[in-house]
């Protein structure tokens, strides 16, 4: 029977999932989380190996020997050497698309708490401010509306495209800049440059992938582009943002805020520089992470390696 077992598979399965549908196609074991000696024992003997951060390099790969597939629990595979991976026939596959509803969903709800003031509102009728308040509503400070801003993208693949939709159904104008000369799926979207995004978009929302051409894109430069009442949004890859100036840029408010749900080191340490700015708001890289979402991607390994069993190709990397 073949052996398949996932080496840090708690993020996709902390408890709320089942993992029958891969089971039934050979003697899975599942591990929360893998040190190097551990995964190198407990891989001992497989065939599939399902991973989601696990660092698979070329030494690891000396220790597999009976390796045929390695399954990358997410869309992006930069933890996994290619080309060790080629040279020892292993094939490699990815799951795409499965968040693409949660993290537009988490884009607007970040945005929607930010622009609503729903923490600082709840917080103040808690502590007894609308109670005493003379009138029968009571805000804090003035809330305003999304129609009619300036809805900027960074990037346009499928996500990017959701995300364009729902800020078109609150009424906003939607720019994108992304690199292919391909026009755009919509006319109701206008394709601008890098700098027209940043200087016009009232709300600049990142979803470009992280490679040498976009790491650390917002930068003092570019951030010195963007209007002091702008909102930068982040459920991309953290490191399309030099850190560093974004905190200096908050910290002097020459932009209203920053909303992330990642950044560049993962888990964060305990005292980041951006946690103590009132006008920042971060959530812990969750935006991948609604049970819908979760259960595609599940389904989708199992076809995967499903697939594969079969002498077919689906997702296949290499």
């Amino acid at each position: 029977m073949t052996k398949i077992v996932a080496l840090d598979g708690y993020t996709l399965n902390p408890g709320d999932l089942s993992w029958d549908s891969i089971g039934m196609h050979g003697a899975l074991e599942v591990y929360n989380r893998s040190t190097l000696d551990q995964a190198i024992e407990r891989a001992r003997g497989a065939e599939i190996l399902i991973v989601n951060k696990f660092v698979v390099n070329r030494e690891f790969l000396n220790h597999c020997s009976d390796l045929r597939l390695l399954c990358v629990s997410a869309t992006g595979y930069n933890n996994v050497d290619i080309d060790a991976c080629k040279e020892r026939d292993i094939s490699v596959c990815n799951v795409a698309n499965y968040s693409t509803t949660g993290v537009a969903q988490h884009t607007f709800a970040m945005l929607l708490y930010w622009m609503n003031l729903i923490g600082r509102h709840n917080n103040l009728v808690k502590k007894g401010y609308w109670s005493i308040c003379p009138d029968f509503s009571f805000t804090e400070s003035p809330i305003n509306e999304l129609a009619g801003k300036k809805f900027g993208i960074l990037g346009y693949g499928d996500i990017a495209k959701r995300v364009a939709q729902i800020a078109l159904a609150f009424g906003m104008e939607v720019l994108v800049a992304r690199r292919s000369a391909s026009k755009l799926d919509n006319p109701l979207i206008k394709k601008v440059d890098i700098d027209t995004l940043f200087r016009e978009a009232d709300v600049l929302s990142l979803h470009a992938s992280l490679n040498e051409g976009t790491k650390e894109i917002v930068n003092k430069k570019t951030l010195s582009m963007m209007k002091t009442s702008a909102i930068l949004i982040n459920t991309s890859r953290g490191g399309l943002i030099n850190e560093e100036d974004l905190a200096e840029h908050l910290s002097e408010e020459k932009i209203q805020a920053a909303l992330l749900d990642v950044l560049v080191e993962e888990p964060a340490p305990l005292h980041h520089p951006l946690y103590a700015l009132t006008n920042c708001k971060i959530t812990p890289h969750i935006a991948w992470a609604s049970v819908e979402s979760r259960t595609r991607l599940m389904q989708t390994l199992s076809e995967n390696i499903g697939a594969f069993l079969k002498g077919e190709s689906q997702n296949v990397i290499v």
